[in-house]
């Protein structure tokens, strides 16, 4: 017997991000197989802009228009300054 493949995602928000949103962590049900990480930046309706944000998918850095799949894990940053 073969079992169903969740089509759910993690979602990480993390720094001013979660605090801007109130959250840090949700599990979200994706639509088919794959998903654009734009996608799920819109899903959470997140009206932050996109231009100061790094992503990453299972831990490694990647870009808005990289494809998450069932089981995932995406991570939303700012990007880090210094000085």
């Amino acid at each position: 017997m073969e079992t169903e493949k969740s089509n759910k995602i993690k979602v990480v928000l993390l720094s001013s991000i979660a605090e801007d949103l109130g959250w840090n962590e949700k599990f979200l049900t994706i639509e088919g197989s794959q998903m654009k990480v734009f996608s799920v930046w819109n899903l959470i309706n997140s009206n932050l802009p996109q231009d100061n944000i790094i992503v990453s998918i299972n831990q490694e850095i990647t870009d808005m228009d990289a494809m998450i799949n069932p089981d995932d894990e995406v991570a939303f940053m700012p990007m880090f300054t210094g000085g």
